[in-house]
């Protein structure tokens, strides 16, 4: 599976250090291949493994022994492979990928079961417009386009995010006289004209991800950290003892950034004043754990593994594939992505796909897209919409 998820670590790596940082669409363009990068793991890993292997011992993901460790994962018995357009046929819809004056269209994620959000461009580093598709009516309406300001060299925005209320989207930019700077814009979901919140230099170049709550804009940064503004604009504040940590879905933050190969150890929730912290309970052999609010996502003894943060419900779902190396956690909190299946943990369904040129939306969302895309005709996308999937299906 091609993914723009896939693409992140170079694309991102780069934005660190070229003076004209990579585009929203980047990705789908001008990466389509990527080499599969093994690491070997070093002596402390090998020895918990063999500590696992000797004692069964579960520890919580940061060190420490749990108190009440989780019984081990169970290898699920082969599900019943169903093609993922039969068993959720009424989640897979068609979309233009043209529109009447040149750009291309692109999706981003599913704001509910009837539409989708998309981005336009004339090229792949390029975003003119912010679309919402409706799938019942099959029809367009434009949010806002996005024009160059004049003093810009390069300006390419980045992967938008979204409240119910508003959008929001950072810009990585760079100016004639070759400032760097990050600018924070945002719009109504309903449309309108956009509104520049921020146009930063220096101490905040580096934002990995955005988000909206109510009033205000969240985002995480690499180096660490979690910052907030009102959307009236202002200095930004960090949250406190956000210290090293990653945003994940607001209000949840991670101790590990995206492109980390060690697993994540903490899900802490920064919307209490007071950093409310779960440690993850996990074998000391799951490599690149994951985790969103409920569920992770990693890599145990060559398979996918899934549990609980809290190390209950632990499963290697066979003939579901491996997750990509840099994956998120489960989309929606639900369904996990791999090259060859879509696995809903909620209700044990394993939908297969056996497409080549099969994309997944999660590149362009700032949270694991709730849409994957792939195209079997010229000037259209088939789409599938995991929001629209049923809770018991």
């Amino acid at each position: 599976m091609r993914t723009e998820k896939d693409l992140t670590e170079t694309l991102r790596t780069a934005a660190d250090h070229a003076p004209e940082p990579g585009g929203l669409l980047a990705g789908v363009e001008g990466h389509r291949r990527r080499g599969r990068r093994r690491r070997t793991q070093g002596l402390a890993v090998a020895t918990a493994v063999a500590a696992v292997l000797a004692t069964g011992t579960v520890m919580a993901a940061n060190g420490r022994q749990a108190a009440a460790p989780p019984p081990a994962a169970r290898p699920f018995p082969q599900a019943t492979a169903v093609p993922l357009e039969q068993v959720w046929s009424r989640a897979v819809v068609t979309m233009p990928t043209m529109r009447a004056d040149g750009l291309r269209r692109v999706p981003v994620t599913a704001l509910d079961a009837t539409r989708i959000l998309a981005v336009a461009g004339p090229r792949a580093d390029t975003i003119r417009a912010i679309e919402v598709y409706d799938t019942t009516t099959r029809t367009f309406r434009e949010i806002t386009d996005i024009s160059v300001p004049p003093d810009m060299r390069t300006y390419r925005p980045q992967p938008p995010a979204l409240d119910g209320l508003n959008l929001a989207w950072h810009v990585n930019a760079v100016r004639k006289d070759g400032t760097k700077v990050r600018e924070i814009w945002t719009v109504p979901l309903a449309g309108g004209e956009p509104r520049q919140i921020a146009a930063m230099t220096g101490e905040h170049l580096r934002i990995e991800r955005i988000a909206l709550d109510g009033d205000r804009i969240i985002w995480s940064e690499r180096t660490g950290g979690v910052w907030w503004m009102p959307l009236t604009g202002g200095a930004p504040k960090r949250f406190p003892g956000s210290e090293g940590l990653h945003l994940v879905k607001w209000p949840w933050a991670s101790d590990v950034a995206d492109l980390e190969d060690r697993s994540q150890t903490r899900v802490v929730n920064l919307s209490t004043g007071r950093p409310a912290t779960k440690d993850v309970v996990a074998p000391l052999d799951a490599l690149r754990l994951r985790c969103g609010p409920s569920w992770c996502q990693g890599v145990r003894g060559g398979r996918t593994y899934l549990q609980r943060v809290d190390g209950s419900a632990a499963a290697e779902p066979q003939g579901l594939g491996l997750v990509p190396r840099f994956s998120d956690y489960p989309a929606l909190d639900r369904f996990v992505v791999t090259g060859s299946a879509v696995y809903d943990v909620r209700t044990g369904t394993l939908a297969t796909y056996d497409r080549p040129g099969i994309w997944w939306g999660n590149f362009m969302s700032a949270e694991p897209s709730a849409t994957m895309y792939w195209s079997e005709r010229a000037n259209e996308y088939r789409v599938l919409n995991l929001a629209a999937v049923p809770p018991a299906q």
